[in-house]
């Protein structure tokens, strides 16, 4: 069973997000919220939660960076802007969809980031992508060769079971590799291996 916190201000979007998922078997509904405080409350509690970026009292921005270090955050909102979405995503943000996204999409997605995968629409990629730098910078670490492997996989939105099976080795063994990529580039989580990867840091 799933379990999942809704965040947004928008009492309609949190009512229409509880009907569409509680009639999935594999999703509970554990929790709903109108801003920030609501998000830091219910993050130890849900295995995903959606989160609305901006809300009254304290936003889904303010608090995401913390928010992703408890649980799989699931950005779903109306907005588009390139600096949100790119800032969205270093904050630790494991998935970005507009609100206008299918029903079966959010809820593939919400499955996806519970498997512990990445899910980021169209709009959120050409977002990252206008943000990169030129290629030739300078590289965040010094990665082995299996090193970069783990990384590429990341990037791809692999788990580390799928990247233990297609590297032919143990999960643990992925673990470790990502620990290790994680301390050598100063990075903090998968997510900003994935964007640094895209970027041609790592």
């Amino acid at each position: 069973m799933i379990r999942v916190a809704v965040i947004d201000d928008d009492a309609l979007i949190r009512e229409s997000l509880k009907i569409l998922l509680e009639g999935k078997e594999e999703i509970r509904i554990v929790g709903q919220g109108e801003n920030g405080f609501d998000a830091l409350r219910w993050a130890a509690q849900c295995d995903v939660m959606l989160l609305d970026l901006r809300m009254p009292v304290k936003s889904g921005l303010e608090v995401l960076s913390e928010v992703a270090g408890q649980t799989r955050v699931l950005v779903l909102t109306t907005f588009d802007d390139d600096a949100e979405i790119v800032r969205a995503l270093r904050d630790g943000a494991h998935g970005y969809l507009l609100k206008s996204a299918k029903p079966q999409d959010i809820v593939q997605a919400i499955v996806q980031l519970y498997q512990g995968k990445s899910v980021f629409d169209a709009v959120a990629m050409e977002a990252l992508r206008r943000s990169m730098k030129p290629e030739g910078q300078e590289k965040l670490a010094d990665l082995s060769e299996r090193e970069s492997e783990v990384v590429a996989a990341i990037a791809q939105g692999l788990s580390n079971r799928q990247i233990a099976d297609s590297l032919f080795i143990s999960e643990g063994t992925v673990k470790n590799h990502i620990t290790a990529i994680l301390a050598k580039s100063g990075l903090s989580h998968r997510t900003q291996i994935a964007i640094s990867h895209m970027k041609g840091e790592l």
